[in-house]
């Protein structure tokens, strides 16, 4: 439906591979540059040559999207350093009247970058002081612009351990980029550029890039500019959010979106090597696309903020479980850890959902998740509204109508590629085999930063350990998955995930942090490639009785309807043996169709910390009845667990001798005895208390505590308030075990008190204090 032409910050998947993945998952095309070009980590891209094949690109295209750090240098490492003088820059940069003057009614849309806070980290000269640069960059601000005299000792020694050439060339090179981010600003100002972003790389709250920042505001508030040039952070996700906007603005579409967090809110948290609320810059990269931010519920798109901090991401997971099944699409920024998949979320959603339904899923970076589901939303509303540019808004014919269909299909393949390639690389690859492959450099006396000697056993251990795990994701969470791809005129188009045809990976750079890995993937539009027609999600997923109970459990099984004809099901469930499935129910779902079918299960005598299965089945088929019929299964749990009052969901209140940074006592009463964002830390002291007030008095006699392993609290008292008046039930010492269970004589408490008398490094950390009653007296 168009193309865009694009010069990429560098040669990375996520700079080069990700722009032209969104413009084909909008159905547009990006050209890019012959990756030669672009050179590769410390071989600087050509950006003359570069700026060559873009006048040409230019031409060709629809509009530009253009990374400034590749034009005026060879790339973002290229930027931080001072080997191409100022002038030389400008002389590049004036590429950018050139093609403007001869392509005046194209959008040129462009970015650069403020320049992080040190140099590339490697273990050889200059890069063995890329620690000491980051520590000394923050200094200087707070010492020479904030006037903190306290720090000038530290300044000074840090500054000292610094070779002078090394100092010269950082601060020549954040002169030069400042210089070039203002013309770039003037080149807005006079129309050059139709939209600017400057984006922030790797921030702090001090550094150089403040009042760097402070003084691009004030230049684009004194230009008029505030409304076309934008400033924020980030920088790999920069070139894949303006394509994002070309292709929204061309389809005429505005999604709106509605944002959710899920531990810390988002206007309370600050992501790593960022210096704004994580609010503040998800509005301000919706805005940048044309998206509206919506509090409804009927909001076209669901982005689900993965945040760090104490709390229980399960109901988060409940929610993304619930969206999904609907229908709704839902795409997950995950920014809790840096550079990576949070491994809590994805196994807490892992028997919830198939992450190829998913909008996007971005394991670091919003702004990916953000690009991916708004493109999405764009063109399934244009080509529903017949907006589909170079096409007709109605049916012209067959081809017309193929035509389409085969631009949809192709969008639809890129996007769910786009979602598989995200998480092989940043879950599988960054979770599971990242570490061995920079063990592997390092023990082979190599440089894990920089790999020169070892890059072609490093590469072939990082292809090896992450191929079948990435066949086995394909197959666990994208195989067979429905998709649907949009209106081509006549008929909505719908497809399924139907075959992994191959993957191209390696390395991306001689280092270790990133790996290649781009799928290639076939969908099918034939029902008889389809292994169901319908999708059943039983909500919720995981169900709490009281141990030994007989019981009557209602639950909801929600079916979608994944194809343009009628399906009929009919419901039913398979329990353990003793208990009492629901009777089997049928229904007839039309075309898109989701319908909630209450069920009711009767759970007898589960015992005490025993969990057990229900699998839910809907046996369908296309109405009128076929020859041909599907079963489509989901499952869901049930936990014989006892009632903890020391909850904050059962009214507890949690308070403590102190915390250490964000690890507060509240963090002991959320549920969350795994994540060690939600741990109870303090400072190193002689002893500690912890005090859990109940809702109201309450008949205890089992305490658990979930401790840090390799840190256990090796003696501690625990206390009940009794009356109003503290009685000791159990008494600790010699400690060693992670998970400790106390029985104690059964009272009726208002509060529980932990002191904690010694601990392996005089500090106290503990995940989660459980309190309940399982005697016969409990009642």
């Amino acid at each position: 439906m168009g193309k865009i032409a694009v010069v990429p910050l560098d040669d990375r998947p996520f700079t080069s591979y990700t722009p032209v993945a969104v413009a084909e998952a909008g159905g547009h095309q990006a050209l890019t540059p012959p990756k030669d070009l672009l050179g590769e980590y410390f071989t600087y891209g050509q950006a003359d040559a570069v700026g060559s094949w873009w006048r040409t690109a230019a031409a060709a295209a629809d509009g530009s999207v253009v990374a400034a750090p590749m034009l005026a240098y060879g790339g973002l490492v290229a930027s931080r350093t001072c080997e191409t003088s100022l002038a030389d820059a400008r002389r590049r940069l004036d590429v950018l009247d050139e093609v403007k003057r001869k392509n005046p009614d194209k959008p040129l849309y462009a970015f650069d970058v403020i320049m992080r806070l040190t140099i590339e980290p490697t273990s050889s000269y200059p890069g063995m002081y890329s620690g000491p640069i980051r520590r000394w960059a923050i200094l200087m601000d707070q010492v020479e612009n904030l006037g903190q005299e306290e720090l000038r000792a530290e300044y000074e020694q840090v500054a000292s351990e610094i070779p002078e050439e090394i100092k010269a060339d950082f601060h020549c090179a954040r002169a030069r980029d400042h210089q070039i981010n203002r013309d770039m600003i003037e080149r807005v100002a006079k129309g050059t550029i139709d939209y600017l972003i400057l984006g922030q790389d790797d921030a702090t709250e001090h550094g150089p890039h403040r009042l760097e920042k402070a003084a691009l505001a004030a230049l684009v508030a004194e230009r008029g500019v505030a409304d076309r040039v934008k400033i924020y952070p980030g920088a790999d996700t920069l070139g894949a959010l303006l394509v994002a906007k070309h292709i929204t603005e061309r389809l005429g579409a505005a999604p709106t979106v509605d944002v959710e967090w899920s531990r810390t809110p988002g206007d309370q948290w600050v992501a790593p090597y960022q210096d704004v609320p994580y609010a503040t810059l998800v509005d301000e990269y919706l805005r940048t696309l044309g998206a509206r931010p919506s509090d409804s519920p009927d909001a076209d798109i669901l982005l689900m903020a993965n945040t760090a901090g104490g709390g229980n991401l399960e109901p988060f997971a409940d929610r993304i479980h619930d969206a999904v099944a609907r229908g709704r699409l839902v795409a997950i920024g995950d920014d809790a850890l840096a550079g990576k998949v949070d491994s809590e979320l994805r196994s807490l959603l892992a028997p919830r959902i198939r992450f190829g339904e998913l909008a996007g899923w971005s394991g670091w970076n919003i702004g990916l998740s953000i690009s991916q589901s708004v493109v999405r939303a764009a063109l399934l509303q244009a080509s529903r509204a017949g907006r589909l540019p170079g096409f007709p808004g109605k049916s012209k014919g067959l081809p017309f109508q193929q035509a389409r269909q085969a631009i949809l299909l192709g969008a639809a393949t890129a996007h769910v590629e786009l979602t598989l390639q995200e998480l092989a690389h940043t879950d599988l690859y960054r979770n599971q085999v990242l570490s061995q492959v920079q063990a592997y450099a390092r023990d082979n006396g190599d440089d894990p930063q920089y790999i020169t000697k070892v890059f072609e056993g490093a590469n072939q251990l990082a292809v090896q350990k992450v191929r079948p795990l990435a066949d086995q994701l394909f197959a666990d969470e994208f195989a067979g998955t429905p998709i649907r791809a949009g209106n081509d005129g006549r008929q909505e188009v719908t497809a399924v995930v139907h075959r992994l045809k191959s993957w191209d990976m390696t390395l991306a750079w001689t280092r270790y942090q990133e790996l290649e890995i781009f799928p290639t993937l076939a969908l099918s539009t034939e029902l008889t490639d389809r292994s169901t027609l319908l999708t059943v999600s039983v909500l919720p997923l995981r169900n709490t009785v009281r141990p030994e109970s007989d019981v009557d459990k209602k639950v909801t099984a929600v079916l979608r309807n994944d194809v343009g004809v009628p399906v009929r099901a009919e419901v039913s469930a398979v329990v353990p043996d003793g208990w009492v499935a629901p009777a089997p129910t049928e229904v007839s779902l039309a075309p898109f169709e989701v319908r909630e079918v209450p069920l009711t299960v009767g759970v007898r005598g589960l015992a005490a910390e025993q969990n057990a299965t229900v699998t839910v089945e809907a046996a369908h088929g296309l109405l009128p009845i076929g020859s041909r019929q599907l079963t489509s299964t989901a499952t869901l749990t049930f936990g014989a667990v006892w009632r903890n009052v020391a909850l904050a969901s059962e009214g507890a209140t949690a308070s403590a001798s102190g915390s250490w940074r964000q690890y507060v006592p509240a963090n002991v009463i959320d549920g969350n005895r795994v994540s060690t964002g939600s741990r109870w830390i303090t400072e190193a002291a002689d002893s500690h208390w912890l005090r859990v007030d109940f809702a109201g008095p309450e008949q205890i006699d089992t305490v658990k505590l979930y401790q840090y392993g390799g840190y256990e609290l090796t003696a501690y008292r625990i206390s009940g308030l009794v009356d109003g008046a503290w009685q000791v039930l159990a008494e600790v010492t010699g400690n060693t075990t992670q998970v400790t269970t106390h029985t104690v004589t059964p009272v009726r408490a208002t509060a529980v008190r932990l002191d904690v008398l010694g601990s392996r490094d005089r500090q106290a950390r503990l995940y989660e204090i459980e309190v309940t009653c399982q005697g016969t007296s409990c009642g």
